[in-house]
């Protein structure tokens, strides 16, 4: 999914919470589940007359985030990405936006998974508390190549750390042995 375009989608329709926050509240959400009308209650402000043609493609593009979300948190693949702003945008735009990620994700997993939360293994509480350190990143960082790799590495804790929580709280079913 492209940035720019989900960004779009979320002002078209009034959403208080940029593409970051808003995909970070939907992978938090989706830990517990959810179906794409609780994501939509939790990023919109309000939704969308039924009959706005314009809200209906916009909404579109949120659905296509919703699926694409959904299947790669569930991927065998570890094919999971997080929505930020692309390499070519200034570092502090891209602190800004895992910052808010991780502040979405948060909310997302409180507000839908709060009895799975009571239960989670030590390490999966280890990564929800980097995940709200991570929450609070300065986001007045020059841009050097240090700085670039530390960027690289933290957001790759981050993607590795919410598919640990997935599996964490949803693990998969092993395969019946062979008869």
């Amino acid at each position: 999914m492209d940035f720019d375009s989900i960004q779009n989608a979320l002002q078209s329709l009034g959403a208080s919470s940029d593409a970051p926050e808003a995909h970070g509240t939907l992978c938090g959400l989706l830990l517990d589940r959810v179906g794409i009308d609780v994501w939509l209650e939790h990023t919109l402000d309000e939704l969308p007359d039924k009959g706005d043609v314009l809200a209906a493609e916009e909404l579109s593009v949120l659905k296509q985030l919703f699926e694409l979300s959904r299947e790669q948190l569930n991927a065998e693949d570890l094919s999971f990405q997080l929505l930020l702003p692309d390499e070519t945008k200034e570092l502090s735009l891209r602190l800004s936006g895992l910052s808010s990620w991780c502040q979405g994700f948060l909310y997302g997993i409180g507000v839908s998974g709060g009895s799975k939360l009571e239960n989670l293994d030590p390490q999966s509480q280890e990564c929800l508390s980097d995940l709200l350190e991570i929450s609070k990143l300065n986001h007045q960082e020059d841009s050097t190549e240090e700085a670039e790799a530390q960027f690289s590495d933290v957001s790759e804790h981050v993607r590795l750390s919410v598919l640990m929580l997935n599996e964490s709280m949803n693990p998969l079913m092993p395969a019946p042995p062979l008869q």
